[in-house]
């Protein structure tokens, strides 16, 4: 905060320094709440605006909300899925940060492997198996830390016989298990959770079937959704309060595939990787990815809100939405050194911001914890892996950051605030959390701006990163003090 407060300084010693400034000012209305508006002098009733150097518009109308916020913040255990359930101090992070949802995976073949089924016998399904001693260990502690699993059975795509379970046939005319084996398989999991008494509820059937099926190869993509739906129907006689999906139906083929053939889905996911390769996209073209691939309708993609339409016409259910893993770069063989910089922590935060407008229900970061050791030594042309926290020393990066801020400051059912904005550079989200209003600031751009608060009495709390430290930052500012957003930045105001 001291670099904040002198770049103040000198920004106020100097006005051509100065590159916009907005004021936010916070007035009590009878209904529906106290809610940010945003002007140039005293405080107003009504939708508030503010017209300021160089001709920056904002506003916010405090009486109008547009939406309830359904989405709450996940990530992935997979090779850590171990080193997690032994370390108190990741649970205990993953309880600060506010995580509600751990997606894992049933067959990473490091030691031991989470699976249950120790031997599947093709022949009689029942004589199968099992030890759920690991897979009940990670459930509880799932549990005890606030949030709930979501078990992503199988791998269908090359070499498939490596992620399923010992025993279990290859149909060699699909490259597939059978579907009655791989629905024996699936719906054991079900029964086991219920027997236990572990309100365990989504489930993907393999994951990422897309590098088995393609796009709409046939029959590739009739093979998968028979042996899909026949897992899903006995999973769902286990308990049919249980949601089963599949990575890629947000993809417009499968989709209409899955809806011409009256197959009933128990949620829509996907995986959003918005680069593939390092330096590929720009930072600015980064951030505007976050906000429109795979969020919004395209040419190959339906989006949030137009694919949970699509469903809901053809079955008069509305789906919840899991991005069931999402970041920066895909790249196996070396992250985006930016990942876990201020880049990517501004890049994550946009995605966040736009699932809470698009109405997702969870986002899952892939993925938790990664070696900033084991990367240099192995993949030294990439950064750091994809974890938000180092598990050599378990310190977070910047993404954990920007997940503790907004998870732990938005609930489903907040309400959210209708606004707009032509800030350049500028992104910002308002909602109602605990009864008070809350706003979010993304500075997009790696220059400074300057806002103030105005219109509320007494102290403002706030809470953000920037390059100027490694670590959460906090600070409390009086009505209409300054505020600098020095550089790419994350701040929650409140």
């Amino acid at each position: 905060m001291a670099n904040m407060r002198k770049h103040l300084d000198e920004i106020q010693k100097n006005s051509k320094f100065i590159t916009a400034i907005f004021l936010l000012s916070i007035i009590s209305v009878s209904a529906p709440a106290a809610i940010a508006t945003l002007q140039t002098s005293a405080s107003i009733t009504g939708t508030g605006k503010i017209t300021h150097y160089p001709g920056v518009d904002v506003t916010i109308n405090p009486t109008q909300i547009i939406g309830t916020n359904n989405l709450s913040l996940g990530f992935m255990v997979d090779f850590e899925w171990k080193k997690w359930l032994d370390s108190s101090v990741m649970r205990d992070l993953t309880q600060d940060g506010g995580f509600r949802l751990i997606r894992v995976f049933d067959f990473r073949s490091n030691t031991p492997r989470l699976t249950p089924c120790t031997y599947f016998n093709e022949a009689n399904h029942g004589s199968s198996s099992w030890d759920w001693t690991y897979v009940d260990q990670f459930v509880e502690r799932v549990f005890e830390v606030g949030a709930e699993p979501l078990f992503a059975l199988g791998w269908a795509r090359e070499n498939t016989q490596n992620y399923i379970p010992s025993g279990m046939a290859i149909n060699p005319s699909t490259g597939l298990p059978y579907p009655s084996s791989w629905a024996a398989y699936c719906s054991e999991w079900v029964r086991h959770f219920k027997s236990a008494g572990y309100p365990v509820q989504y489930y993907e059937v393999t994951n990422e079937p897309w590098l088995y099926f393609g796009w709409n190869d046939q029959p590739e993509l009739s093979y998968f959704v028979d042996m899909f739906n026949t897992a899903s129907i006995a999973m769902r006689q286990q308990n049919p309060n249980v949601k089963v999906g599949f990575d890629g139906t947000n993809r417009k083929p499968v989709l209409d595939y899955c809806i011409a053939n009256n197959i009933e889905l128990g949620f829509i996911s996907f995986h959003k990787y918005d680069s593939g390769e390092i330096g590929y996209y720009t930072p600015s073209q980064m951030f505007s990815r976050a906000e429109t691939f795979m969020m919004e309708t395209s040419t190959s993609y339906y989006g949030i809100q137009e694919a949970r339409q699509i469903y809901y016409n053809a079955h008069g259910v509305t789906l919840p939405v899991i991005i069931s893993e999402y970041n920066y770069n895909a790249n196996p063989d070396g992250t985006d050194p930016l990942l876990q910089t201020m880049t990517g922590a501004t890049w994550d935060a946009l995605v966040l911001r736009k699932a809470i407008e698009e109405g997702a229900n969870y986002g899952v970061y892939y993925s938790f914890a990664s070696s900033k050791s084991w990367e240099l030594a192995n993949k030294p042309t990439g950064g750091w892996g994809f974890g938000m926290i180092n598990s050599d020393d378990n310190q977070p990066w910047y993404p954990y950051y920007v997940s503790q801020m907004i998870g732990t400051n938005i609930a489903v059912g907040d309400q959210i605030v209708s606004s707009s904005a032509n800030v350049s550079g500028v992104k910002h989200l308002c909602w109602i959390h605990n009864g008070s209003p809350l706003l979010l600031v993304i500075n997009i751009e790696d220059t400074t701006k300057t806002f103030a608060v105005q219109g509320i009495s007494g102290v403002l709390d706030v809470t953000f990163i920037d390059d100027s430290s490694s670590t959460l930052q906090t600070t409390s500012v009086l009505e209409g003090e300054p505020i600098a957003l020095d550089g790419y930045t994350v701040m929650i105001i409140k």
